[in-house]
């Protein structure tokens, strides 16, 4: 779409390359986001409170609402969000409403950032990349979802071989608990895990099911699933509420899981890790509720004059971390009790010229 700049930017200086005076540089910003979860989600309650944290030290105004996993809700609120008047919008393409969100923000004039869940091939086919046919379509801030999910089956096969008796040779049988197709994110763990069982060449996914993030949607499916096949040995789970659902239901069964049944997840929620400091969930994948904090960091750079497209590209990945049973005990006594807040949040701004995209460096304290 042609660009066509609102009075307000014009105003206020927030398109990229836009030279700022320095007495505007501090000024408050106005950031909306329309956080995708449900207001029981682990970690879109953590996201969230990092990202009010982080909005109070970088003297920004964050405006959320709540999606509940709804995609109506989320473009509605979106929308409603922009015609608020905002500096920003962070675009979260859960249940692909990047689209229809970024075409409104675009519209009003209104630069985006799409943080935790980028744009997919069918997205990029409508709106280009970032900066490719709008300076508004500012950026994109993920996780290496694919090298995540990679990694989370390097793991439960590690961890499936290790409880097998050694004598086992034969193919290590697996199932799989995966979120959304129409989530980017989702996908992209998933073919992580198709591209490390594929490399592994003695492993086997005997189902994969697509579930909405849910634990007792994952609880009910690994029932019927460990039923059908109840030879598994290792279920990879796309986040820690799934893989705590697919441990209620192995109890449920009577597996043993950390025994004779392996289990990973992702997000390092504080309920799933206090299962993996436990030994009963292997280990789980995370650092990634920290992009939300870090898209402000970005936000308030490219509002300063310090635009973060020319520190690293306008399309950049976190690299994440596991925490196994040992990590999880590490972490847990330093962060559990949201002591992850009081992280010195200047870390996550730009520095000599690039951003440290990396989980553990931030968590260093």
């Amino acid at each position: 779409m042609p660009f066509r700049p609102s009075r307000r930017q014009l105003l206020t200086g927030s398109l990229a390359g836009l030279t700022l005076p320095s007495q505007a540089r501090a000024r408050r910003l106005r950031v909306g986001f329309v956080n995708p979860g449900r207001t029981t989600d682990g970690f879109w309650q953590m996201a969230d409170r990092l990202m009010r944290t982080a909005a109070d030290h970088f003297d920004i105004d964050l405006v959320v609402r709540r999606g509940e996993r709804d995609r109506q809700r989320i473009i509605v609120q979106g929308r409603e969000l922009i015609d608020q008047g905002l500096d920003y919008l962070a675009i979260v393409n859960e249940h692909r409403t990047a689209v229809p969100l970024a075409n409104a923000a675009m519209e009003a004039g209104t630069p985006c950032l799409l943080v935790f869940s980028g744009l997919a091939a069918d997205d990029i086919a409508i709106l280009g990349r970032p900066r490719e046919r709008s300076p508004l379509l500012l950026g994109s801030l993920v996780a290496d979802n694919m090298a995540a999910g990679a990694a989370m089956a390097r793991g439960l096969l590690s961890e499936c071989r290790r409880l097998r008796r050694p004598e086992r040779t034969d193919a290590v049988p697996l199932l799989a608990i995966a979120g959304p197709a129409a989530t980017p994110a989702g996908q992209e763990r998933s073919d992580g895990l198709r591209l490390a069982v594929a490399a592994d060449g003695n492993a086997v996914v005997l189902d994969h099911v697509s579930l909405n993030w849910s634990r007792e949607q994952a609880r009910s499916r690994v029932i019927s699933l460990l039923r059908r096949q109840p030879q598994t040995e290792g279920i990879w789970c796309a986040n820690d509420d799934m893989a705590l659902g697919a441990l209620d239901g192995a109890a449920e069964l009577g597996f043993k899981t950390g025994i004779d049944l392996a289990l990973v997840g992702m997000n390092w929620q504080t309920d799933a890790l206090r299962e993996v400091a436990a030994g009963r969930i292997a280990l789980s994948m995370g650092g990634h509720f920290l992009l939300g904090a870090w898209a402000l960091a970005w936000l308030r750079d490219h509002a300063d004059g310090r635009d973060f497209a020319a520190a690293g590209g306008a399309e950049q990945r976190l690299s994440l971390a596991p925490l196994d049973r040992q990590g999880a005990d590490r972490y847990l006594a330093r962060f559990g009790d949201d002591g992850w807040s009081r992280i010195d949040f200047s870390r996550l701004r730009q520095r000599r010229g690039a951003y440290d995209l990396q989980v553990t460096s931030v968590l260093a304290v």
